[in-house]
C-alpha cells in the first residue's frame, strides 16, 4: 500500500507542469460571456451602485438633520 502511494508522488517540477496543463484544460472549458452580456451586466452594476449611493446619501442627510434638530432642542 505504501509503495503504491510513493509511486504516484511526483517531483515538484512534474507537479507544476501537471498543474498548468490542468489549468489550460479548464480554461478551454470556460464559457466566456459575449460583449453584449458584459455591457448589460456592467450597466446593471453601475445603476445598482447609483441607487445605493443615492439611498446612503439620503439616509446620511436625514440622520444629520435629525441629530442637528435634536442638538438644537437640547441646546
Amino acid at each position: 500500500m505504501a509503495k503504491a502511494h510513493k509511486a504516484q508522488k511526483l517531483n515538484p517540477l512534474a507537479r507544476m507542469l501537471r498543474y498548468f496543463s490542468d489549468v489550460r484544460a479548464e480554461m478551454r472549458r470556460v464559457v466566456w460571456p459575449t460583449r453584449p452580456e458584459v455591457v448589460n451586466s456592467s450597466l446593471v452594476v453601475i445603476v445598482t451602485l447609483i441607487v445605493f449611493i443615492a439611498f446612503i446619501f439620503a439616509v446620511d442627510s436625514a440622520s444629520l438633520g435629525l441629530v442637528t434638530w435634536i442638538s438644537q432642542i437640547g441646546g
